[in-house]
């Protein structure tokens, strides 16, 4: 999966970018008083398997558990 389909994920879901440095943008998501942030790297070509999986997990509270497959 590419940076850019991830960030359509979020973007998609409710999240925005709250800020972006150099080629990390910071991503946050809120629903009622939860609140979840995350970084997506925005280097080409396919992100690695754990770093799909942290993204996943730290956006979980807001999009729920299996939202990026």
């Amino acid at each position: 999966m590419k940076a850019k389909d991830v960030n359509r994920a979020i973007e998609r879901r409710g999240g925005y970018v709250i800020r972006q440095v150099g080629s990390h943008r910071r991503y946050e998501a809120v629903s009622g008083e939860t609140k979840c942030r995350t970084v997506v790297s925005q280097h080409p070509g396919d992100m690695p398997k754990g770093t799909l999986r942290q993204i996943e997990k730290d956006m979980e509270p807001v999009f729920g558990k299996g939202w990026l497959r």
